[in-house]
């Protein structure tokens, strides 16, 4: 019996510490851990809230092993906030969490901050990126950006790759950094750029409790600093009433309503001569092209041909198109053009220039006003005498070579000279050359006005009319011959010569002979022409139809001659 009971304290002894053992695994089997749906991580206010459970205290700790943890008791409503504000954005760091019942350790992942930054572009179709389609679409819907105000574009970055940030919608901004957080929709450009202002950008932060599967929030992410230029001031630009024209850069552009706008085009500076073949732009404009200024042509930015009067007309025929300037009777005395400095990839466009075109005073008349002479001189082409016979219209005129095609773009480069009322000017046939036109227009008065329209003198130059009669004689007695000379240049058409005498220098004239012909052109004296004095009047018509006569000067006074003796009076014979 003793060797039974020896045993059977033996294999008591060997039983117990299993069972003792087994008892202890069961008690480690049973810890338990917090469940991921109990952790929730507020990204906005920067803590971790714990829905405690059986657990009266929450520990947590940047280290899993670590020997001292803090330690955050469950409240009355059943859950535990900590803050993690002292977690650092800019790597992925884990909180690790454990309960005084649920002993084992949780970790959670707080994913490192995005690293924003923001770009200004004036223009999203001048910025340099690859999905400026994208971009437009994105601010198709935010009606506060446009190229007057420029546009921000957004880029995330990661392992040292940039992507764009579509999703404006999640950006929120403060004005310096001692500003209020605002959302995107609020931000309006055009009220910053006025003066000028330091702008902040972050991607809101998305809380756990917010997403789909409650664990996947994120932080903010780091705030980008952009500064916003003050908008550059309305460019100048004037009306150049002398060649109907507005002297608009190149890079600017131009609207008639404020809205639609025109660019004049940027070409190279860098370009190896002065002129460049410019592209025709949107609002049918060929700008004029130097290195510095393009000119635009006042009629072709309205829309109107070259030589049209610009006139209430065509407002009328286009209502609401245009802003006009009218006087205290309503009548319509000129249109409004706007300018600014287009928006680029760095800026936005400027202040905007409002511009008055005015309309062009009255039409010209030059059948009444100007007269035309050709130069009497040895040659016959020494040019052409103007005369403005009004006593208050001031004309200009330019010689053209085809005055019935000018466009807009030669009328601005012709060179214009005035002719002032009642006042005569000489053109010589170096400027007025044969065959050329001379075009006439009323000269504006004031800055208010552009000059007329202008109309083309009827004829053509053409040197082959008569422009002067000069005299010479064998002699000034009877039986001499006195011989007219006229151009001797071609003439045209029969010459007609009218010779006359009278008894004074400057008297009255009478017609002695006439005819037309080489024949005609010379003219003997007669005892009846002694002691008067004689003169031609030679004309022709021009293959135009266009009518010359010149007057020459007087002989002198006609007188017998000495070396002749007179005739003598035959004696009368007395009556038988």
């Amino acid at each position: 019996m003793k060797q039974v009971k020896k045993l059977a304290c033996l294999f008591g002894m060997l039983i117990m510490p299993l069972l003792c053992a087994s008892k202890s695994a069961e008690a480690a089997g049973n810890a338990t851990m917090l469940p991921d749906s109990s952790i929730k991580v507020d990204y906005q206010y920067e803590s971790i809230e714990v829905t405690g459970g059986k657990n009266t205290i929450i520990y947590y700790s940047e280290n899993a092993n670590a020997s001292v943890w803090e330690s955050v008791p469950v409240g009355a409503d059943g859950k535990a906030v900590f803050d993690i504000s002292w977690v650092k954005p800019g790597v992925t760091s884990r909180i690790y969490l454990k309960g005084d019942q649920d002993s084992l350790v949780t970790a959670r992942y707080i994913e490192a901050e995005e690293k924003l930054s923001a770009r200004f572009v004036g223009d999203i179709s001048a910025a340099d990126v690859v999905d400026v389609e994208e971009w437009k679409k994105v601010y198709s819907k935010y009606a506060n950006f446009s190229s007057q105000t420029g546009y921000i574009l957004f880029f995330t970055k990661r392992g040292g790759a940039e992507t764009a940030f579509f999703d404006v919608n999640r950006i929120e901004w403060k004005k310096d950094s001692t500003g209020n957080w605002q959302p995107f929709d609020k931000l309006n450009i055009a009220h910053m750029n006025a003066k000028g202002v330091t702008l902040y950008f972050r991607i809101k932060a998305i809380n756990d409790a917010d997403t789909a599967d409650g664990i996947s929030g994120k932080r903010f992410s780091s705030e980008a600093r952009l500064q916003i230029q003050k908008k550059a001031a309305a460019p100048s630009v004037t009306v150049n009433n002398a060649v109907m024209t507005l002297s608009i850069r190149n890079g600017m552009e131009y609207s008639l309503n404020n809205k639609d706008w025109n660019l004049v085009p940027v070409y190279s500076r860098t370009a190896t001569t002065n002129l460049m073949s410019v592209p025709v732009v949107d609002f049918d404009i060929l700008p004029l092209t130097n290195r510095r200024v393009n000119a635009i042509s006042v009629p072709l930015v309205l829309d109107v041909d070259a030589n049209a009067k610009i006139d209430k007309s065509l407002v009328t025929a286009n209502p609401g198109k245009y802003k006009c300037q009218t006087a205290e009777d309503g009548t319509i005395t000129g249109i409004y053009v706007y300018v600014r400095t287009a928006a680029n990839e760095r800026r936005s466009a400027s202040a905007v220039r409002e511009v008055l075109v005015p309309f062009a005073v009255a039409d010209p008349n030059v059948a009444r006003d100007i007269k035309l002479a050709y130069q009497a001189t040895k040659t016959g082409t020494a040019g052409i005498t103007l005369t403005n016979t009004a006593t208050s219209v001031n004309y200009q005129f330019a010689v053209v070579d085809d005055p019935d095609n000018l466009t807009a773009e030669e009328l601005s480069e012709l060179k214009w000279s005035t002719i002032k009322a009642g006042k005569t000017v000489k053109v010589s046939s170096t400027k007025a050359l044969t065959g050329s036109y001379l075009i006439f227009r009323v000269t504006a008065e004031s800055k208010m006005e552009l000059p007329s329209t202008y109309e083309k003198y009827p004829y053509p130059i053409l040197y082959d009319k008569v422009t002067y009669a000069a005299l010479s004689a064998t002699s000034h007695y009877p039986g001499g011959v006195i011989s007219v000379a006229t151009s001797n240049n071609a003439i045209s058409g029969d010459i007609k010569y009218v010779w006359q005498r009278s008894s004074t220098a400057n008297g009255t004239y009478t017609d002695i002979a006439s005819g037309t012909g080489y024949a005609n052109s010379k003219y003997t004296i007669t005892n009846d022409d002694v002691g008067y004095y004689i003169r031609v009047i030679v004309s022709n018509t021009s293959v135009t139809g266009e009518k010359a006569e010149v007057i020459s000067r007087n002989s002198g006074k006609i007188a017998r001659n000495p070396a002749v003796s007179p005739t003598p009076v035959p004696t009368p014979t007395p009556a038988p």
